[in-house]
């Protein structure tokens, strides 16, 4: 099974970006453009394994979450 990289630093951890922010990995931005609505949420998840963003609807609701594997 592929290992996730970090792919964000733990202090962001809730904290909400815009879809096209430097700092998301190009990757992550790349499958949020394609999934996602520009009134969408993205947030950054520091879990033990590496790291998560989320893309969230409008109304709050889980689209998808991404994260890097090696």
């Amino acid at each position: 099974m592929p290992k996730r990289l970090r792919s964000g630093l733990p202090e962001w951890d809730g904290r909400q970006f815009a879809h096209d922010d430097p700092r998301v990995p190009q990757p992550i931005r790349q499958q949020v453009a394609r999934r996602g609505m520009p009134d969408w949420a993205l947030y950054f998840a520091a879990p033990a394994q590496g790291g998560e963003w989320w893309l969230l609807d409008d109304e709050g609701e889980l689209i998808d979450a991404f994260w890097l594997t090696s």
